[in-house]
Order: C-alpha cells, then sequence, then structure tokens
C-alpha cells in the first residue's frame, strides 16, 4: 500500500494531536492529582502504579516525540509555510521566519524571567548537598549542623585538641554531587548522607547493611536500593534525619564495648 503526501499528513497530524492530548493530561495530573514536596498523611506519589517521577519521564518522552513529529510536520507542509510566509512579509519572510525560530528561545526566556527566584515555598522540594548534608560519626551522635556550618566551626572554633575526639579526626568532602567518606583515624569513620545517596551508597560509606537500614526504618524488605534517598523520603514519607539517627544508632550498636 502506497501513501499519497495527503496520507501522511493526516497519519502526523493525529499523531501531533495524540502527542499533545497525554502531554496536557499528565501536566493536569502532575499539577492538581499527584502531590509535590513532602506528603502529608494519606497522601501518595503514585497514580495507576506509577511514581510521579515516572509521570514526568512519561512527559519527557511525549515531549520529544511531539517535537520530532512538529518537525515532520513543517517538512511536509514547507511550500504552503514558505508561500504564505512570503504572502504575509514580502521580501522580509526569511527574516519573519527566522525570528519564529528565536522565539523558540525567547519564550521560554519570558516564562523565566518572570517566575521568582529561590522561592521560600520551595525550599523544602530539595536542596543543594552542601546546604542539606549531614554528618554521621561512629560515635553513635550525628552532628546536627550543616556542612557550611561545621566547617566554619572547624576552622574558627575551639582548637582541635578541645573538640570532640570524634569529630575532630575525621573529614568530609564534598564535591559537586558526590559525596567522599571521610579519611579514618583512630577507628572513629565519618560520612556524609544526602538526599542524592542511595541506600548502596550509605551502605559502602558506613558499613551498615543496607537491609539492617531498611528495616530500622520500616520500609518494606523489597525497596530499591538504588534509588536516591530524596525520592524514598518522598515515596514513604520519612525525614533524612530520622535516617541519619538509625544508621547512628547502628553504628553505636556495632562498636565493640569498651573494656572495663
Amino acid at each position: 500500500m502506497k501513501f499519497s503526501r495527503t496520507d501522511w499528513k493526516y497519519i502526523v497530524d493525529t499523531l501531533m494531536f495524540l502527542c499533545m492530548l497525554g502531554i496536557v493530561l499528565i501536566g493536569l495530573l502532575m499539577g492538581f492529582v499527584i502531590p509535590e514536596g513532602r506528603l502529608g498523611p494519606g497522601q501518595s506519589k503514585y497514580f495507576l502504579g506509577l511514581h510521579r517521577h515516572q509521570w514526568g519521564d512519561v512527559h519527557l518522552y511525549l515531549s520529544l516525540a511531539f517535537t520530532a513529529v512538529v518537525v515532520v510536520h513543517i517538512v511536509l507542509a514547507w511550500s504552503w509555510v514558505k508561500g504564505k510566509a512570503k504572502g504575509l512579509f514580502g521580501r522580509f519572510w526569511k527574516g519573519a521566519m527566522a525570528l519564529s525560530v528565536v522565539a523558540v528561545v525567547l519564550v521560554p526566556a519570558v516564562f523565566w524571567l518572570a517566575a521568582s527566584k529561590n522561592d521560600p515555598a520551595y525550599a523544602e522540594f530539595g536542596e543543594g548537598q552542601g546546604q542539606q548534608g549531614r554528618r554521621v560519626v561512629e560515635s553513635g551522635r550525628p552532628a546536627l549542623e550543616p556542612l557550611d556550618q561545621a566547617a566554619s566551626t572547624a576552622s574558627v572554633g575551639a582548637p582541635a585538641a578541645a573538640r570532640e575526639p570524634g569529630v575532630a579526626a575525621a573529614e568530609a568532602d564534598v564535591h559537586g554531587d558526590k559525596t567522599v567518606a571521610g579519611r579514618q583515624e583512630a577507628g572513629t569513620a565519618e560520612a556524609v548522607i544526602t538526599g542524592k545517596m542511595t541506600l548502596r551508597e550509605v551502605e559502602r560509606a558506613t558499613g551498615i547493611p543496607a537491609k539492617d537500614i531498611v528495616a530500622r526504618l520500616g520500609l518494606p524488605s523489597d525497596v530499591s536500593l538504588d534509588e536516591t534517598l530524596g525520592r524514598l523520603r518522598q515515596a514513604y514519607a520519612f525525614e533524612l534525619q530520622t535516617l541519619r539517627d538509625a544508621v547512628a544508632k547502628l553504628l553505636e550498636e556495632k562498636r565493640p564495648p569498651l573494656p572495663r
């Protein structure tokens, strides 16, 4: 069966409509049905078995498909587009079409300029690792200050001999999105636990089996060990500090008792 140019236009336009319809429906779903940010009692970020982030992935794929189909649509209708542009803009038709292409960048830029920057309403949706990072010390007591505050205390505060031995002996370095377990000294290990880490990474950084952390938090035994803590926190409604406290407690239980 051989398709004519009109047949291809019909198929392409139908695909455009279906992609656009899917994009709109998922946008409404994420905007008004599936909650974002921290979960309240009885709330869930799953809809029809898919998590909010998975629906976001589907939204992205439909957007990419829609873009590809639009390109094909323009190619098939290029003679009409070119003729219409000449009829409307005369000898300036090339500049008008070039301006249309630039508008693809200008329109998102306008929305970006109009949106409020660093809005506190979104502060709990996730922050940089340096702001939210907390340290868990093998002594069993987690340090509660953020990394930047801890760093300033270490450099400006009391001398090393006057600080807590476990904290003074360990360091945590953060480079972009990566966390580096601190150096071990005198049997004390320090690691940074952030929402960008996975349970498997926490296990490698602290030496505590991930399954023990899962059990201590009361999470399902089949929970993914390779999903980020930020996403797990949103899905199962627990706080990162609760996880840090659980790891600290497990470290304390793991540590051999001091000789009397």
